[in-house]
Protein backbone atom coordinates (compact mmCIF):
# COMPACT_ATOMS: atom_id res chain seq x y z
CA UNK A 1 0.00 0.00 0.00
CA UNK A 2 2.84 2.34 0.88
CA UNK A 3 4.32 1.82 -2.59
CA UNK A 4 0.98 2.61 -4.22
CA UNK A 5 0.64 5.86 -2.23
CA UNK A 6 4.19 6.86 -3.16
CA UNK A 7 3.49 6.15 -6.84
CA UNK A 8 0.30 8.19 -6.80
CA UNK A 9 2.08 11.06 -5.09
CA UNK A 10 4.91 10.95 -7.62
CA UNK A 11 2.42 10.95 -10.48
CA UNK A 12 0.61 13.91 -9.00
CA UNK A 13 3.90 15.77 -8.64
CA UNK A 14 4.80 15.09 -12.27
CA UNK A 15 1.37 16.21 -13.47
CA UNK A 16 1.62 19.41 -11.44
CA UNK A 17 5.05 20.11 -12.92
CA UNK A 18 3.77 19.49 -16.44
CA UNK A 19 0.79 21.80 -15.89
CA UNK A 20 3.04 24.48 -14.49
CA UNK A 21 5.39 24.25 -17.47
CA UNK A 22 2.47 24.33 -19.89
CA UNK A 23 1.12 27.43 -18.18
CA UNK A 24 4.50 29.13 -18.52
CA UNK A 25 4.74 28.21 -22.21
CA UNK A 26 1.16 29.17 -23.13
CA UNK A 27 0.93 32.61 -24.76
CA UNK A 28 -0.70 35.22 -22.58
CA UNK A 29 -4.02 36.45 -23.84
CA UNK A 30 -4.20 40.21 -24.46
CA UNK A 31 -7.01 41.78 -22.51
CA UNK A 32 -9.18 44.29 -24.33
CA UNK A 33 -8.21 47.85 -23.36
CA UNK A 34 -10.45 49.49 -20.80
CA UNK A 35 -9.94 52.94 -22.28
CA UNK A 36 -8.29 54.75 -25.18
CA UNK A 37 -4.86 56.35 -24.62
CA UNK A 38 -6.64 59.60 -23.69
CA UNK A 39 -8.77 57.78 -21.12
CA UNK A 40 -12.05 57.56 -23.07
CA UNK A 41 -13.93 54.61 -21.53
CA UNK A 42 -14.34 51.49 -23.67
CA UNK A 43 -16.96 50.18 -21.29
CA UNK A 44 -19.27 48.38 -23.70
CA UNK A 45 -18.78 45.78 -26.45
CA UNK A 46 -19.89 48.19 -29.18
CA UNK A 47 -17.44 50.87 -28.04
CA UNK A 48 -14.61 48.38 -28.12
CA UNK A 49 -15.67 47.29 -31.62
CA UNK A 50 -15.79 50.88 -32.88
CA UNK A 51 -12.42 51.71 -31.36
CA UNK A 52 -10.83 48.54 -32.70
CA UNK A 53 -12.13 49.38 -36.18
CA UNK A 54 -10.78 52.93 -36.00
CA UNK A 55 -7.47 51.95 -34.43
CA UNK A 56 -6.88 49.16 -36.95
CA UNK A 57 -8.31 50.47 -40.24
CA UNK A 58 -8.75 54.23 -39.94
CA UNK A 59 -5.13 55.29 -39.72
CA UNK A 60 -4.09 58.51 -41.42
CA UNK A 61 -1.65 61.22 -40.27
CA UNK A 62 -4.29 63.94 -40.67
CA UNK A 63 -7.76 62.40 -40.29
CA UNK A 64 -7.16 59.08 -38.58
CA UNK A 65 -7.88 57.61 -35.17
CA UNK A 66 -5.74 60.12 -33.24
CA UNK A 67 -7.69 63.00 -34.74
CA UNK A 68 -10.92 61.21 -33.78
CA UNK A 69 -9.79 60.78 -30.20
CA UNK A 70 -8.90 64.46 -29.94
CA UNK A 71 -12.29 65.39 -31.39
CA UNK A 72 -14.14 63.38 -28.75
CA UNK A 73 -12.12 64.76 -25.85
CA UNK A 74 -12.37 68.34 -27.09
CA UNK A 75 -16.06 67.92 -27.92
CA UNK A 76 -16.81 66.83 -24.36
CA UNK A 77 -14.75 69.77 -23.05
CA UNK A 78 -16.75 72.19 -25.18
CA UNK A 79 -20.03 70.63 -24.05
CA UNK A 80 -19.09 71.11 -20.41
CA UNK A 81 -17.93 74.69 -20.98
CA UNK A 82 -21.15 75.56 -22.82
CA UNK A 83 -23.50 73.67 -20.51
CA UNK A 84 -24.73 71.53 -23.40
CA UNK A 85 -26.43 68.20 -22.79
CA UNK A 86 -24.45 65.79 -24.98
CA UNK A 87 -24.99 62.05 -25.35
CA UNK A 88 -21.53 60.55 -24.91
CA UNK A 89 -22.48 57.45 -26.94
CA UNK A 90 -23.50 59.58 -29.91
CA UNK A 91 -20.37 61.70 -29.73
CA UNK A 92 -18.14 58.63 -29.39
CA UNK A 93 -19.60 56.90 -32.45
CA UNK A 94 -19.59 60.08 -34.54
CA UNK A 95 -16.09 61.15 -33.52
CA UNK A 96 -14.47 57.80 -34.29
CA UNK A 97 -16.31 57.21 -37.57
CA UNK A 98 -16.81 60.71 -39.04
CA UNK A 99 -13.86 60.58 -41.46
CA UNK A 100 -14.16 56.89 -42.35
CA UNK A 101 -15.49 57.68 -45.82
CA UNK A 102 -12.47 59.83 -46.66
CA UNK A 103 -9.81 57.21 -45.94
CA UNK A 104 -8.68 54.68 -48.53
CA UNK A 105 -9.81 52.08 -49.41
CA UNK A 106 -13.21 53.12 -48.03
CA UNK A 107 -13.63 56.37 -49.95
CA UNK A 108 -15.97 56.44 -52.92
CA UNK A 109 -15.14 58.69 -55.87
CA UNK A 110 -17.61 61.53 -56.25
CA UNK A 111 -19.22 60.96 -52.83
CA UNK A 112 -18.69 63.51 -50.07
CA UNK A 113 -16.63 61.86 -47.35
CA UNK A 114 -19.18 62.65 -44.63
CA UNK A 115 -21.99 61.10 -46.67
CA UNK A 116 -19.83 58.07 -47.32
CA UNK A 117 -19.00 57.82 -43.61
CA UNK A 118 -22.71 57.65 -42.78
CA UNK A 119 -23.21 54.94 -45.41
CA UNK A 120 -20.48 52.87 -43.81
CA UNK A 121 -21.33 53.64 -40.20
CA UNK A 122 -25.00 52.62 -40.16
CA UNK A 123 -24.63 48.89 -40.92
CA UNK A 124 -21.39 48.73 -38.96
CA UNK A 125 -22.94 50.19 -35.80
CA UNK A 126 -25.98 47.94 -36.20
CA UNK A 127 -23.77 44.86 -36.24
CA UNK A 128 -21.66 46.22 -33.36
CA UNK A 129 -24.70 46.45 -31.08
CA UNK A 130 -24.91 50.24 -30.94
CA UNK A 131 -28.29 51.50 -29.64
CA UNK A 132 -29.61 52.42 -33.07
CA UNK A 133 -32.38 54.65 -31.74
CA UNK A 134 -29.50 57.12 -31.29
CA UNK A 135 -28.23 56.79 -34.86
CA UNK A 136 -30.12 59.83 -36.24
CA UNK A 137 -28.03 62.00 -33.92
CA UNK A 138 -24.86 60.20 -35.04
CA UNK A 139 -25.82 60.82 -38.66
CA UNK A 140 -26.44 64.51 -37.98
CA UNK A 141 -23.09 64.87 -36.20
CA UNK A 142 -21.14 63.18 -39.00
CA UNK A 143 -22.89 65.15 -41.75
CA UNK A 144 -22.36 68.45 -39.91
CA UNK A 145 -18.80 67.98 -38.71
CA UNK A 146 -16.95 70.07 -41.32
CA UNK A 147 -16.31 73.73 -40.48
CA UNK A 148 -18.33 74.97 -43.46
CA UNK A 149 -21.47 73.01 -42.46
CA UNK A 150 -24.38 73.99 -40.22
CA UNK A 151 -24.57 71.39 -37.43
CA UNK A 152 -27.92 70.32 -36.00
CA UNK A 153 -28.05 69.05 -32.43
CA UNK A 154 -25.75 69.35 -29.42
CA UNK A 155 -23.46 66.49 -30.43
CA UNK A 156 -23.20 67.88 -33.95
CA UNK A 157 -22.33 71.36 -32.64
CA UNK A 158 -19.50 70.23 -30.38
CA UNK A 159 -18.09 67.81 -32.97
CA UNK A 160 -18.22 70.58 -35.59
CA UNK A 161 -16.28 72.98 -33.37
CA UNK A 162 -13.83 70.34 -32.13
CA UNK A 163 -13.10 69.26 -35.70
CA UNK A 164 -12.61 72.88 -36.77
CA UNK A 165 -10.27 73.63 -33.85
CA UNK A 166 -8.14 70.66 -34.85
CA UNK A 167 -7.41 72.51 -38.10
CA UNK A 168 -5.98 75.41 -36.09
CA UNK A 169 -2.82 75.99 -34.06
CA UNK A 170 0.31 73.86 -34.07
CA UNK A 171 -1.76 70.68 -34.39
CA UNK A 172 -3.63 72.13 -37.34
CA UNK A 173 -0.41 73.10 -39.09
CA UNK A 174 1.06 69.65 -38.45
CA UNK A 175 -2.07 67.95 -39.84
CA UNK A 176 -2.15 70.09 -42.97
CA UNK A 177 1.54 69.52 -43.66
CA UNK A 178 1.12 65.78 -43.10
CA UNK A 179 -1.71 65.76 -45.64
CA UNK A 180 0.67 66.81 -48.42
CA UNK A 181 1.62 63.11 -48.71
CA UNK A 182 3.70 62.65 -51.86
CA UNK A 183 3.18 66.12 -53.30
CA UNK A 184 6.38 67.69 -54.64
CA UNK A 185 5.97 70.70 -52.31
CA UNK A 186 3.80 71.95 -49.44
CA UNK A 187 2.48 75.12 -51.06
CA UNK A 188 -1.07 73.83 -50.69
CA UNK A 189 -0.59 73.18 -46.97
CA UNK A 190 0.88 76.62 -46.33
CA UNK A 191 -1.97 78.18 -48.27
CA UNK A 192 -4.54 76.31 -46.23
CA UNK A 193 -2.88 77.25 -42.94
CA UNK A 194 -3.12 80.90 -43.95
CA UNK A 195 -6.71 80.58 -45.23
CA UNK A 196 -8.04 78.50 -42.33
CA UNK A 197 -6.77 81.05 -39.81
CA UNK A 198 -9.17 83.51 -41.45
CA UNK A 199 -12.05 81.29 -42.62
CA UNK A 200 -12.63 78.98 -39.65
CA UNK A 201 -13.01 81.24 -36.58
CA UNK A 202 -16.20 83.02 -37.77
CA UNK A 203 -17.83 79.63 -38.39
CA UNK A 204 -17.34 78.33 -34.84
CA UNK A 205 -20.65 77.88 -33.03
CA UNK A 206 -19.61 78.00 -29.37
CA UNK A 207 -18.05 80.80 -27.37
CA UNK A 208 -15.65 78.31 -25.78
CA UNK A 209 -14.33 77.26 -29.19
CA UNK A 210 -13.93 80.88 -30.28
CA UNK A 211 -11.90 81.56 -27.14
CA UNK A 212 -9.65 78.57 -27.84
CA UNK A 213 -9.24 79.62 -31.46
CA UNK A 214 -7.64 82.95 -30.54
CA UNK A 215 -4.40 81.41 -29.25
CA UNK A 216 -4.33 78.82 -32.02
CA UNK A 217 -4.59 81.48 -34.70
CA UNK A 218 -1.71 83.37 -33.11
CA UNK A 219 0.39 80.19 -33.25
CA UNK A 220 -0.42 79.69 -36.95
CA UNK A 221 0.37 83.31 -37.76
CA UNK A 222 3.70 83.08 -35.95
CA UNK A 223 4.48 79.82 -37.73
CA UNK A 224 3.91 81.31 -41.18
CA UNK A 225 5.97 84.37 -40.25
CA UNK A 226 8.82 82.13 -39.10
CA UNK A 227 8.67 80.17 -42.35
CA UNK A 228 9.06 83.43 -44.25
CA UNK A 229 11.95 84.55 -42.02
CA UNK A 230 13.82 81.29 -42.51
CA UNK A 231 13.40 81.25 -46.28
CA UNK A 232 16.35 82.83 -48.16
CA UNK A 233 15.48 85.93 -50.16
CA UNK A 234 14.14 85.02 -53.56
CA UNK A 235 13.77 81.34 -52.65
CA UNK A 236 10.54 79.45 -52.03
CA UNK A 237 9.79 77.69 -48.75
Amino acid sequence: MRHIIQAVAAGAFLLAGTASAAAQEAPATTAAPAATPAGIPLDSPWRRTVYEQANTHLRHPSWGVRHSERNYVLGMTLAEAEGLNVDADVLFAAAFLHDWGGIEPFASRGVDHAVRSVELAEPFLTDAGFPMEKFPAVRAAILGHMYDKEPEGSEAVVLHDADALDFLGALGAARLLAATADRPDYDQALGRIKRFAVDIPPRLKTAAARDMATQRIAVMTDFLAEVRRETPEGARP
